[in-house]
Protein backbone atom coordinates (compact mmCIF):
# COMPACT_ATOMS: atom_id res chain seq x y z
CA UNK A 1 0.00 0.00 0.00
CA UNK A 2 2.83 2.31 0.84
CA UNK A 3 4.55 1.43 -2.41
CA UNK A 4 1.44 2.26 -4.40
CA UNK A 5 1.19 5.71 -2.82
CA UNK A 6 4.83 6.44 -3.69
CA UNK A 7 4.18 5.50 -7.33
CA UNK A 8 1.16 7.78 -7.49
CA UNK A 9 3.10 10.67 -5.95
CA UNK A 10 5.90 10.25 -8.49
CA UNK A 11 3.46 10.26 -11.35
CA UNK A 12 1.79 13.44 -10.06
CA UNK A 13 5.15 15.15 -9.77
CA UNK A 14 5.98 14.31 -13.40
CA UNK A 15 2.68 15.69 -14.62
CA UNK A 16 3.20 18.91 -12.68
CA UNK A 17 6.72 19.25 -14.06
CA UNK A 18 5.47 18.92 -17.63
CA UNK A 19 2.73 21.47 -17.08
CA UNK A 20 5.28 23.91 -15.66
CA UNK A 21 7.44 23.58 -18.79
CA UNK A 22 4.49 24.21 -21.06
CA UNK A 23 3.48 27.31 -19.10
CA UNK A 24 7.02 28.65 -19.23
CA UNK A 25 7.07 28.31 -23.00
CA UNK A 26 3.91 30.46 -23.23
CA UNK A 27 5.43 33.16 -20.97
CA UNK A 28 8.44 34.17 -23.11
CA UNK A 29 10.81 31.38 -22.15
CA UNK A 30 13.26 30.39 -24.89
CA UNK A 31 12.19 27.68 -27.29
CA UNK A 32 13.45 26.13 -30.46
CA UNK A 33 10.88 27.80 -32.86
CA UNK A 34 12.44 29.98 -35.70
CA UNK A 35 11.88 33.80 -35.48
CA UNK A 36 9.31 35.37 -37.83
CA UNK A 37 10.62 36.70 -41.16
CA UNK A 38 11.28 40.47 -41.42
CA UNK A 39 8.97 42.47 -43.77
CA UNK A 40 10.50 43.25 -47.18
CA UNK A 41 12.02 46.80 -47.59
CA UNK A 42 9.88 49.37 -49.42
CA UNK A 43 10.69 49.77 -53.14
CA UNK A 44 13.11 52.55 -53.98
CA UNK A 45 11.44 55.66 -55.38
CA UNK A 46 11.97 56.11 -59.12
CA UNK A 47 12.96 59.58 -60.50
CA UNK A 48 10.18 61.29 -62.45
CA UNK A 49 10.69 61.39 -66.21
CA UNK A 50 9.95 64.79 -67.84
CA UNK A 51 7.24 64.80 -70.49
CA UNK A 52 8.04 65.15 -74.18
CA UNK A 53 6.46 68.60 -74.21
CA UNK A 54 8.64 69.68 -71.27
CA UNK A 55 11.75 68.43 -73.07
CA UNK A 56 10.79 70.27 -76.26
CA UNK A 57 10.07 73.46 -74.36
CA UNK A 58 13.44 73.28 -72.63
CA UNK A 59 15.16 72.76 -75.97
CA UNK A 60 13.41 75.80 -77.47
CA UNK A 61 14.37 78.00 -74.51
CA UNK A 62 17.99 76.92 -74.85
CA UNK A 63 17.95 77.59 -78.61
CA UNK A 64 16.42 81.04 -78.07
CA UNK A 65 19.09 81.94 -75.52
CA UNK A 66 21.85 80.81 -77.87
CA UNK A 67 20.35 82.80 -80.74
CA UNK A 68 20.09 85.96 -78.61
CA UNK A 69 23.75 85.65 -77.60
CA UNK A 70 24.91 85.15 -81.18
CA UNK A 71 22.81 88.09 -82.42
CA UNK A 72 24.27 90.34 -79.73
CA UNK A 73 27.78 89.34 -80.83
CA UNK A 74 26.91 90.09 -84.46
CA UNK A 75 25.49 93.49 -83.53
CA UNK A 76 28.61 94.35 -81.56
CA UNK A 77 30.76 93.66 -84.62
CA UNK A 78 28.43 95.68 -86.87
CA UNK A 79 28.36 98.61 -84.43
CA UNK A 80 32.14 98.64 -84.24
CA UNK A 81 32.42 98.70 -88.04
CA UNK A 82 29.80 101.46 -88.27
CA UNK A 83 31.67 103.57 -85.73
CA UNK A 84 34.81 103.28 -87.88
CA UNK A 85 32.89 104.13 -91.05
CA UNK A 86 31.49 107.28 -89.46
CA UNK A 87 35.05 108.55 -89.10
CA UNK A 88 35.78 108.32 -92.83
CA UNK A 89 36.15 111.63 -94.75
CA UNK A 90 33.32 110.75 -97.17
CA UNK A 91 30.79 110.18 -94.39
CA UNK A 92 31.84 113.28 -92.44
CA UNK A 93 31.53 115.44 -95.56
CA UNK A 94 28.13 113.98 -96.45
CA UNK A 95 26.71 114.58 -92.99
CA UNK A 96 28.03 118.13 -92.99
CA UNK A 97 26.18 118.79 -96.27
CA UNK A 98 22.97 117.33 -94.85
CA UNK A 99 23.19 119.52 -91.76
CA UNK A 100 23.90 122.66 -93.80
CA UNK A 101 21.05 121.89 -96.23
CA UNK A 102 18.59 121.39 -93.38
CA UNK A 103 19.60 124.68 -91.80
CA UNK A 104 19.18 126.45 -95.17
CA UNK A 105 15.70 124.98 -95.60
CA UNK A 106 14.64 126.07 -92.12
CA UNK A 107 15.85 129.60 -92.86
CA UNK A 108 14.04 129.68 -96.20
CA UNK A 109 10.78 128.55 -94.60
CA UNK A 110 11.12 131.22 -91.93
CA UNK A 111 11.73 133.90 -94.57
CA UNK A 112 8.65 132.74 -96.47
CA UNK A 113 6.59 132.86 -93.28
CA UNK A 114 7.80 136.37 -92.54
CA UNK A 115 6.80 137.43 -96.05
CA UNK A 116 3.21 136.26 -95.39
CA UNK A 117 2.60 139.43 -93.40
CA UNK A 118 2.44 141.30 -96.70
CA UNK A 119 0.30 138.69 -98.48
CA UNK A 120 -3.31 139.88 -98.90
CA UNK A 121 -4.79 136.35 -99.01
CA UNK A 122 -2.94 135.42 -95.86
CA UNK A 123 -4.10 138.55 -94.03
CA UNK A 124 -7.71 137.87 -95.02
CA UNK A 125 -7.47 134.24 -93.84
CA UNK A 126 -6.04 135.33 -90.47
CA UNK A 127 -8.86 137.83 -89.98
CA UNK A 128 -11.49 135.24 -90.96
CA UNK A 129 -10.08 132.70 -88.55
CA UNK A 130 -10.03 135.22 -85.70
CA UNK A 131 -13.65 136.30 -86.34
CA UNK A 132 -14.88 132.68 -86.47
CA UNK A 133 -13.10 131.91 -83.18
CA UNK A 134 -14.58 135.02 -81.52
CA UNK A 135 -18.11 134.22 -82.71
CA UNK A 136 -17.88 130.68 -81.35
CA UNK A 137 -16.52 131.85 -77.99
CA UNK A 138 -19.31 134.47 -77.63
CA UNK A 139 -21.99 131.89 -78.40
CA UNK A 140 -20.58 129.48 -75.81
CA UNK A 141 -20.55 132.27 -73.19
CA UNK A 142 -24.18 133.27 -73.85
CA UNK A 143 -27.12 131.72 -72.07
CA UNK A 144 -28.56 130.46 -75.36
CA UNK A 145 -25.74 128.04 -76.29
CA UNK A 146 -27.68 125.24 -77.98
CA UNK A 147 -26.23 122.60 -80.34
CA UNK A 148 -28.15 124.18 -83.20
CA UNK A 149 -26.38 127.49 -82.54
CA UNK A 150 -22.88 126.17 -81.79
CA UNK A 151 -22.62 123.58 -84.57
CA UNK A 152 -22.45 125.98 -87.57
CA UNK A 153 -20.13 128.33 -85.67
CA UNK A 154 -17.74 125.50 -84.86
CA UNK A 155 -17.78 124.37 -88.50
CA UNK A 156 -17.00 127.91 -89.66
CA UNK A 157 -14.07 128.15 -87.23
CA UNK A 158 -12.66 124.84 -88.48
CA UNK A 159 -12.94 125.86 -92.11
CA UNK A 160 -11.19 129.18 -91.40
CA UNK A 161 -8.31 127.31 -89.72
CA UNK A 162 -7.96 124.91 -92.65
CA UNK A 163 -7.99 127.82 -95.12
CA UNK A 164 -5.22 129.60 -93.25
CA UNK A 165 -3.05 126.49 -93.24
CA UNK A 166 -3.61 125.96 -96.96
CA UNK A 167 -2.53 129.50 -97.79
CA UNK A 168 0.56 129.20 -95.57
CA UNK A 169 1.59 125.90 -97.16
CA UNK A 170 0.94 127.20 -100.67
CA UNK A 171 3.05 130.31 -100.14
CA UNK A 172 5.96 128.29 -98.74
CA UNK A 173 5.73 125.62 -101.45
CA UNK A 174 5.79 128.26 -104.20
CA UNK A 175 8.58 130.24 -102.63
CA UNK A 176 11.71 129.89 -104.76
CA UNK A 177 14.01 129.98 -101.75
CA UNK A 178 12.13 127.12 -100.10
CA UNK A 179 12.08 125.14 -103.34
CA UNK A 180 15.83 125.49 -103.84
CA UNK A 181 16.62 124.62 -100.22
CA UNK A 182 14.34 121.56 -100.39
CA UNK A 183 16.07 120.27 -103.51
CA UNK A 184 19.51 120.77 -101.93
CA UNK A 185 18.48 118.83 -98.83
CA UNK A 186 17.14 115.93 -100.90
CA UNK A 187 20.40 115.80 -102.85
CA UNK A 188 22.54 115.79 -99.71
CA UNK A 189 20.37 113.12 -98.13
CA UNK A 190 20.64 110.99 -101.26
CA UNK A 191 24.44 111.00 -101.05
CA UNK A 192 24.24 110.04 -97.37
CA UNK A 193 21.89 107.14 -98.17
CA UNK A 194 24.26 105.87 -100.87
CA UNK A 195 27.09 105.80 -98.35
CA UNK A 196 24.93 103.75 -95.98
CA UNK A 197 24.36 101.22 -98.76
CA UNK A 198 28.11 101.16 -99.39
CA UNK A 199 28.72 100.41 -95.73
CA UNK A 200 26.19 97.55 -95.70
CA UNK A 201 27.81 95.97 -98.74
CA UNK A 202 31.24 96.37 -97.20
CA UNK A 203 30.23 94.32 -94.17
CA UNK A 204 30.33 91.16 -96.29
CA UNK A 205 34.09 91.61 -96.74
CA UNK A 206 34.63 91.70 -92.97
CA UNK A 207 35.68 88.15 -92.01
CA UNK A 208 34.67 88.57 -88.39
CA UNK A 209 31.21 89.80 -89.39
CA UNK A 210 30.78 87.04 -91.98
CA UNK A 211 31.73 84.37 -89.44
CA UNK A 212 29.39 85.80 -86.81
CA UNK A 213 26.60 86.02 -89.39
CA UNK A 214 27.04 82.33 -90.21
CA UNK A 215 26.81 81.48 -86.51
CA UNK A 216 23.59 83.49 -86.23
CA UNK A 217 22.11 81.74 -89.26
CA UNK A 218 22.87 78.33 -87.74
CA UNK A 219 21.43 79.36 -84.38
CA UNK A 220 18.31 80.66 -86.11
CA UNK A 221 17.81 77.31 -87.84
CA UNK A 222 18.22 75.41 -84.56
CA UNK A 223 15.64 77.66 -82.93
CA UNK A 224 13.23 77.24 -85.84
CA UNK A 225 13.63 73.45 -85.69
CA UNK A 226 13.11 73.41 -81.91
CA UNK A 227 10.03 75.58 -82.21
CA UNK A 228 8.59 73.41 -85.00
CA UNK A 229 9.10 70.26 -82.91
CA UNK A 230 7.46 71.88 -79.89
CA UNK A 231 4.45 72.86 -81.97
CA UNK A 232 4.25 69.42 -83.59
CA UNK A 233 4.43 67.52 -80.29
CA UNK A 234 1.79 69.84 -78.85
CA UNK A 235 -0.69 68.96 -81.52
CA UNK A 236 0.07 71.90 -83.78
CA UNK A 237 -0.99 74.51 -81.21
Amino acid sequence: MRMRNSWIAGLSFGVMLGATAVAASHHGQPNNSPPPASPPPPPASQPSVPSQFSQDETAQVAAAAELATDEANLKAISDADWAKFQQTPDWIAAQSKVTDAQSALDAAKQAASDALANNADYQAAVASKQKAADDLAAAKASGDATPETLSPLAAASLQATIRLRQITSSVQANDTGVQTATANLLSAQYVSDLLKVKFQRGLSSDRAYAAAKAVVDSAQKRYDDAHAKLVSDNGGV
